[in-house]
């Protein structure tokens, strides 16, 4: 029992997180905004949840998946978007545009920094960033200057745009999108949806009747026909402002057809009649905006189940996604992940097996809830576990933890744990900062649109910068334990070499397989096998280093110092490779100049010869004192 007892310590520990965080999900709040966030809507060309709707916009607008109202309550997305598309006057005062750069705050209202409750934490925190963030009506006094500047910086290459050119394009773009998302269910221009549908019912028949007497060059009643022509008017903008469809209907060719919320004209005009999903929108604009909350949380039960029966796949797809939202597999795993880090850690100076036991298991647990997630991504959007750079880091940190795995299970002592949380904390933080406000489930590009291909080159491509980074951070683990610690001794460092060899050879063969089936991709989509594209270059670069290595080994040019500093060395291949050919805004597998990124990038590679540097340090300087 005593044996077990870290572990089972550990593992409960975790279990209980990702309960607690998953329960914190669910909106406390009267009206039933869980229901409501399960609701199948189409955006960005992909069925998904209003939950994720929500949690998009306002990641992208704020920088958070949370808005903190000017009265300092937090509120989950859910929350702000209800408010948002049934309530949009309130929601116009809720500071969530967040603002960094200091020229474009100066030419929006004033704010100062709320004062902090604690004195102290004032000293130790500062000020604070709520005077970074303002609301709808705060900006739009100074929207017509916003969108000329946007309009003049649109017109420089992304590239070069300087710090207030990409904060003024951005924010313009997020108070149009606010906007327009103000007026998907219901443009606001009468106070009752519900009264207005009856109304259009009453004079839509009655204008349609006098066209036809016109037509027939007969009398008829023109302020009828005016009246037709406002409602036409104010749906012919609804329309074209909505940001998501909400309306399925019969497929045609095996795909269902969405339309928006304006199309309740239509169905007046063509059927004479409202959709029930029409009227249920409507109800529970009219509800909530009165405070009926018996009312909404009875519509929008009526609501989902209407939508999902209509279309049975976008229903269990919008269910999993907000499962997976509310799971938030990629966060509790980077929690898991330092569990298991402090846990390998400890492990060592107590020469705890125990602990050490406890590392593994937690590892194979965090594991298990890492490839939940890419499970559920792979469930809805129906592709491949890699479609965009964001899902690439998310795999290679489930490959090299697998490979941590295997080794910790072959040796039982604590390095391939250890490697296996560095990894997966590192991976999994590079994977949050490249969502960069996107929706990371994106509707894939046709180019790519090839489960087949996107399973046999970009999955082996990359388990083949996973397993090398996984050489890479052995070699680390080998010069910096060796440096600092009396961990390596002779028979460890043999091993550890042995295992860069290994995953050396296994990671050649990977990122050649990878290399060649995507030039046979290119050969199909775009005609060429090869075309020096810098990422096709930097897939060359990755393979020739693996084969530089095992050459170095094979020939004895390298020992183990020299095969530990040049698989760092693989590092900085392997990140150049992986992200650093597609921030150079040219070739077919661009996806745009990053400067922030480029400048993390930098200093990863500055840290990597660093590194290689300690292990070229005279042996006598070493704690271990292992010659190689």
């Amino acid at each position: 029992m005593k044996r077990s007892l870290a572990t089972t310590l550990s593992i409960l520990f975790f279990l209980a997180y990702i309960y607690s965080n998953y329960s914190r999900q669910t909106p406390k709040s009267d009206f039933d905004l869980d229901t409501l966030g399960k609701v199948p809507v189409v955006m960005n060309g992909r069925i998904q949840p209003l939950d994720s709707v929500a949690r998009n916009s306002l990641l992208a607008m704020s920088g958070k998946r949370t808005a903190t109202y000017e009265d300092g309550t937090r509120h989950k997305a859910i929350e702000w978007l209800a408010e948002a598309i049934f309530s949009p006057p309130a929601a116009m005062d809720r500071p969530i545009f967040r603002i960094h750069d200091d020229g474009l705050r100066s030419i929006l209202p004033h704010k100062d920094p709320k004062e902090r409750d604690s004195a102290i934490m004032g000293m130790l925190l500062g000020a604070g960033s709520s005077h970074h963030y303002f609301s709808f009506n705060e900006i739009k006094g100074s929207f017509e200057r916003i969108r000329q500047d946007a309009m003049a910086a649109s017109n420089v290459e992304s590239e070069l745009r300087n710090r207030y050119q990409r904060a003024v394009v951005d924010l313009a773009n997020n108070v149009i999108r606010f906007y327009n998302l103000t007026r998907t269910i219901h443009h606001s221009e009468t106070p009752s949806f519900l009264e207005e549908l009856t109304a259009m019912k009453a004079i839509v028949p009655q204008a349609v009747a006098e066209t036809e007497k016109q037509q027939r060059g007969e009398a008829f009643d023109s302020e009828s026909l005016s009246s037709m022509l406002s409602f036409i008017q104010v749906y012919k903008s609804f329309g074209e402002e909505a940001l998501f469809f909400t309306h399925p209907r019969p497929p045609v060719d095996g795909q269902f057809q969405w339309e928006k919320m304006s199309v309740a004209l239509d169905e007046i005009t063509r059927d004479g009649e409202l959709s029930d999903i029409t009227l249920y929108y409507a109800t529970l604009v009219d509800s909530y905006r009165q405070g009926d909350s018996a009312t909404f949380n009875e519509t929008v039960q009526k609501l989902y189940n209407k939508v999902t029966s209509l279309d049975e796949v976008a229903g269990a797809k919008a269910k999993a996604e907000q499962q997976f939202n509310y799971l938030e597999p990629f966060y509790v795993s980077i929690v898991g992940y330092v569990m298991v880090l402090l846990l390998a850690v400890f492990s060592w100076p107590f020469a705890s097996r125990g602990l050490n036991r406890a590392a593994f298991w937690t590892t194979v647990a965090v594991f298990v809830v890492h490839t939940i997630g890419m499970g559920y991504r792979v469930y809805i959007i129906g592709y491949a576990p890699v479609i965009n750079l964001y899902s690439s880091a998310i795999y290679v940190g489930w490959g090299a933890t697998l490979l941590a795995l295997i080794i910790e299970r072959l040796y039982k002592n604590g390095i391939g744990s250890f490697i296996a949380s560095v990894i997966g904390i590192s991976s999994l933080i590079v994977a949050h900062h490249l969502i960069d406000g996107r929706d990371t489930l994106e509707q894939m590009k046709a180019v790519l649109d090839s489960n087949f291909w996107l399973t046999v080159h970009v999955l082996t491509v990359t388990f083949g910068y996973a397993s090398t980074f996984f050489s890479g951070f052995i070699g680390i683990f080998w010069i910096i334990a060796g440096t600092t610690t009396k961990l390596i001794n002779k028979e460890r460092s043999k091993m550890l070499a042995a295992i860069v060899f290994g995953i050396i050879c296994f990671s050649t063969l990977f990122s050649f397989f990878g290399t060649v089936s995507g030039g046979i991709w290119a050969d199909q989509s775009w005609g060429r096998f090869w075309g020096w594209d810098p990422k096709e270059n930097g897939a060359v670069l990755l393979v020739l280093w693996n084969v530089i290595i095992l050459h170095a080994r094979w020939g004895g040019f390298a020992k183990t110092r020299g095969i530990m500093a040049m698989a760092v060395f693989g590092n900085i291949v392997t990140s150049w490779s992986w992200m650093g050919t597609n921030m150079l805004g040219i070739g077919l597998h661009s996806y745009g100049f990053m400067n922030s990124a480029f400048n993390y990038l930098a200093g990863f590679w500055i840290s990597q010869l660093i590194i290689i540097a300690l292990a070229y340090l005279p042996t006598r300087t070493s704690r271990s004192k292992v010659n190689a």
